[in-house]
């Protein structure tokens, strides 16, 4: 069943009459015949852009009818609809500066009757009949719409029958607020002794959380790979931490939407990461849960603020992921939850991704390059900031100069689609030796900048200090390769950026704020 709006089409018509040359504006305005549901009115389209293109500047009902007089089934059609009345009437009653307005909701319908031909249920975005209930709202909001807008929502259909169906078993979301409970009240307990393991410069260099770019920091185990994922993820999703330093909960991070994509790790992981973050007490307590009495309100007060902001923090998890897997969560994701900032966890070979390449003769180097390529098409696509990690390869163990896209585990090409790409790694002691005096803490990690798209800092070290069981992070100053400061570094203006939902919303947040501060002073923990 075709959709129809004869005013809509009448007043296409109608103007086409008067100015035929938005025919040839092919870049706002495509139709053809197949736009209109009769033949009658198929045969007045056929006949206007016969004329212009002919030559006519305007178009008469008279013109319309001596140019399908030539065809005797148009001109029988013309003359049994009264054709020259019809024109005259339409050209009187149209309004040429409303032409925009009626091809977009003439296109529109078209879209829509072209989903019903494929079965897809459109009724929540028109409903043709008027008795139903609902059709005023839903056809009053269909006015807003764009085509864009319309076919974003039957993609959205399409992804989640997608996700369906595409998915494994495997693979589980959450937000970071379901199982927030259970995680806290586990603290201390035997399950949670396990075997033990091993366990703004920056921001400045890469250009912040670009939306479009993507980033890939590299990295040997044990050198925080996940952890500075996971920090960073927390300063775009929840807009207040505690500080130590003030011993108050402050307004510091943003409030937009985060999906995080975990593959090595338990839910229970991430969740402690975040809760590590916010309150600032050490991750390592966790195990015992020997907590103060001001360490333990903080935790609650966290998990307060975690399901406050339930919404910005997505988490799924993904063990074995392949390319398609990956793009189908991550759109899924990024229209469903309204997300602006990707972090996958870290890019690896796995059987499931040689699987997808079984047949093609695809080598390792070549399936990881596709993966990158896939991640960047997505950030620009969705225009979200994608973050994600790789291993390295035992050759950074013999690299003292700038480490580059030559200590990357399983492909060097892995970079190539890149927006920011860097190293992590311990300072040796030599290297802290030479730097002593630059700076009163020692610095823990180094990071290498090779390849930087839209700054000007590349081939540059930052030496940082972090804290893995709080995950906070603080630069402490920039090299060369042969490790000399960089002295103007700072000299340029800086620009604070602040999301607009922290502007927005900075009422509420500063409620919340003093809220958990009164309760910290109330109960003689200030």
């Amino acid at each position: 069943m075709a959709f129809v709006d004869k005013k809509c089409i009448q007043q296409v018509l109608g103007c086409l009459l008067k100015s035929p040359q938005y025919l040839s504006e092919v870049d706002k305005y495509r139709l053809t015949t197949a736009d209109f549901p009769t033949r009658f009115e198929r045969y007045i389209f056929g006949a206007i852009q016969g004329l212009y293109y002919n030559g006519a500047k305007k178009i008469s009902a008279f013109d319309v009818e001596n140019y399908l007089s030539t065809n005797e089934s148009a001109a029988k059609t013309f003359s049994n609809n009264n054709g020259i009345e019809y024109l005259q009437d339409i050209e009187e009653y149209s309004n040429e500066e409303n032409f925009p307005y009626y091809y977009n909701k003439l296109k529109k319908l078209n879209l829509l009757s072209d989903f019903q031909k494929q079965g897809i249920d459109i009724s929540d975005i028109y409903i043709e009949d008027l008795t139903d209930v609902r059709a005023i709202e839903v056809n009053q909001a269909f006015e807003d719409l764009s085509i864009q807008d319309i076919i974003a929502i039957i993609k959205k259909k399409i992804l989640k029958l997608e996700n369906e169906y595409s998915k494994s078993e495997e693979v589980e979301s959450w937000t970071a607020a379901d199982e927030i409970d259970e995680i806290v009240e586990g603290f201390g307990s035997p399950d949670e002794i396990g075997l033990p393991v091993q366990g703004a410069i920056f921001n400045k260099i890469i250009n912040g959380a670009e939306r479009g770019a993507l980033t890939i920091r590299s990295a040997p185990s044990g050198t925080f790979k996940t952890r500075q994922a996971v920090a960073d993820a927390c300063v775009l999703a929840y807009p207040i931490r505690y500080d130590s330093s003030t011993a108050s909960w402050i307004m510091e991070g943003n409030c937009e939407r985060v999906l995080f994509i975990i593959t090595e790790q338990k839910l229970s992981q991430l969740l402690k990461m975040i809760i590590a973050y916010l309150s600032d007490v050490n991750e390592s307590k966790f195990k015992y849960g020997n907590f103060t009495k001001e360490e333990t309100m903080r935790i609650y007060q966290a998990k307060e603020i975690i399901k406050t902001y339930s919404e910005n923090f997505q988490i799924v998890r993904m063990p074995n992921p392949t390319i398609e897997l990956a793009k189908t969560m991550i759109r899924e994701n990024c229209l469903t939850h309204d997300i602006g900032y990707v972090f996958f966890d870290y890019i690896f070979i796995n059987p499931m991704l040689l699987a997808e390449f079984r047949g093609f003769n695809i080598r390792n180097d070549e399936a990881l390059l596709m993966f990158s390529t896939a991640l960047k098409d997505l950030a620009i696509e969705l225009n979200v900031a994608v973050f994600t990690s790789t291993q390295v390869n035992a050759k950074i163990e013999d690299n003292r100069d700038i480490k580059n896209e030559g200590v990357i585990a399983g492909s060097r090409s892995i970079i190539n689609k890149a927006d920011n790409a860097c190293v992590c790694t311990r300072p040796t002691n030599e290297e802290l030796e030479v730097l002593d005096k630059l700076s009163i803490q020692k610095p823990n990690l180094v990071t290498d900048i090779f390849k930087v798209r839209s700054g000007a800092w590349t081939q540059v070290r930052i030496w940082s200090y972090f804290d893995g069981g709080t995950m906070k992070k603080r630069d402490l100053f920039i090299t060369d390769s042969r490790l000399e400061p960089v002295q103007d570094f700072f000299n340029e203006d800086e620009v604070n950026v602040i999301s607009w939902e922290v502007e927005e919303n900075k009422k509420e947040i500063g409620e919340l704020m003093d809220k958990l501060n009164k309760e910290l002073k109330n109960n003689g923990l200030e």
